[in-house]
C-alpha cells in the first residue's frame, strides 16, 4: 500500500470513527425520542381556558381531567384537547373547591375524585360532574400534624390513597371515605418517606410514589413490601430534584414517565428503574416548562404534560422516525 492510499485509508478509518462517537453522542445527551404534538388551555378563565392548573387524569376512553386551581373548577377535554364541560366554583360547598390540588379517575372511568388543600377533603362525582360525596381527614390518626395530601390515586379494587406530604404517610381508603389504615412512617428505608407527593399504582396494584426529599421513586407491592427503588439527588439523568411531583405508567410498554417541577424535565424509566430518556426544558416554548406538576399517559401512549407555570397541557408522543 502506497502512500496515498494509505492516508486515504486512515482518514476514512477517523471518519467512520468519528461517526460512531457522534451518533452515540446524540443517542446519549439529545434525547430526541420524544415529540411536541399540540398543547391546549392557555391563561383565563373561559371555557377551555387555565388558571395554574396543578394536576390531570385520563380516563380509558382518553378524556382529560384537569383541576383549573386558580379557577376553582374542573374541566374536562376530549383526547384531542377540545372543551366538553366543567364544575365548580370558590367555596366550601358540595362540588366547590379551595385550593383544588389533585384530580384521579377511577379504573372502571365512572368516578373522579379531587382533593384540596385548603378545604382538607376528598370530593368523589361521576365523570360528568354530579356531586356523590366528600369526607375529611379528622379521624385518620395524624400524630399530632394536620393532615396535608398531595395527590390521590385509586387502585384496582377500589381503594383509595392519598400522599400525606407533611405526615410523610400514605393514608388508604374505600370507596365511600371510610378510613382503613396509614401506611409508612418517616424516613429513608423501604417503606418510609419524606415529602411523598406522586402515586400511582400498575396492573399488579403496586404503588409507584415520588418520594421526594428522598430523591427516589419507591414501588411498593399490594402488601407494602419493597419491589423497588431508584433515583439520587442530583440534575443528571436518572438523579431528581427535591421536588418533582408528578408519576405515570404506560401500561402498554410498561415506561414508568416522572415530572420534575425544578428541573422542567420528564424522565422515563423501565419498571426496574432503568434510565430511558428524558425530554424538556425551561421555558415558554413549545416542549417546555414552567413548574411542571403533573403528567398522565392516554390509552394511545401519548404524553400529556401539566404546565402549571404556562397554564397549559402539553402533548407528546414516542418519535418513531
Amino acid at each position: 500500500m502506497d502512500l496515498a492510499t494509505t492516508s486515504i485509508f486512515l482518514s476514512l478509518i477517523f471518519f467512520v470513527s468519528a461517526t460512531c462517537l457522534f451518533k452515540d453522542a446524540v443517542g446519549v445527551n439529545s434525547f430526541n425520542d420524544y415529540q411536541f404534538l399540540t398543547m391546549f388551555g392557555g391563561k383565563g378563565s373561559e371555557n377551555g381556558q387555565l388558571i395554574a392548573p396543578h394536576s390531570l387524569d385520563i380516563d380509558k376512553e382518553g378524556n382529560v381531567y384537569v383541576t383549573d386551581t386558580g379557577n376553582n373548577r374542573i374541566q374536562k377535554y376530549d383526547s384531542n384537547g377540545k372543551f366538553l364541560l366543567k364544575w365548580g366554583e370558590e367555596g366550601s360547598e358540595d362540588g366547590q373547591f379551595i385550593k383544588l390540588h389533585d384530580i384521579a379517575v377511577d379504573p372502571s372511568g365512572e368516578y373522579v375524585y379531587t382533593l384540596e388543600l385548603k378545604n382538607h377533603r376528598v370530593q368523589k362525582f361521576t365523570s360528568d360532574g354530579k356531586f356523590l360525596l366528600k369526607w375529611g381527614f379528622e379521624d385518620t390518626g395524624g400524630k399530632g400534624a394536620e393532615r396535608t395530601p398531595h395527590q390521590v390515586s385509586i387502585d384496582s379494587f377500589g381503594y383509595v390513597y392519598l400522599t400525606d406530604k407533611n405526615s410523610h404517610q400514605i393514608i388508604k381508603f374505600d370507596e365511600n371515605g371510610k378510613f382503613i389504615k396509614i401506611l409508612g412512617t418517616r424516613g429513608s428505608e423501604a417503606g418510609q418517606f419524606y415529602r411523598p407527593h406522586g402515586i400511582v399504582f400498575d396492573a399488579a396494584n403496586n404503588m409507584y410514589i415520588t418520594d421526594m426529599r428522598n430523591s427516589r421513586v419507591q414501588v411498593l407491592d399490594k402488601d407494602f413490601n419493597l419491589v423497588t427503588q431508584w433515583g439520587s439527588y442530583g440534575n443528571g439523568s436518572g438523579k431528581f430534584s427535591l421536588t418533582f411531583p408528578g408519576i405515570d405508567i404506560d401500561e402498554k410498554t410498561h415506561l414508568v414517565f416522572v415530572v420534575d417541577k425544578i428541573a422542567t424535565n420528564v424522565q422515563i424509566f423501565d419498571q426496574t428503574g432503568k434510565f430511558i430518556s428524558k425530554f424538556g426544558s425551561k421555558g415558554t416554548g413549545d416542549g417546555q416548562f414552567k413548574r411542571p406538576e403533573d403528567i398522565a399517559i392516554d390509552p394511545k401512549g401519548r404524553i400529556f404534560v401539566c404546565d402549571t407555570g404556562n397554564s397549559r397541557i402539553q402533548i407528546f408522543s414516542k418519535n418513531n422516525s
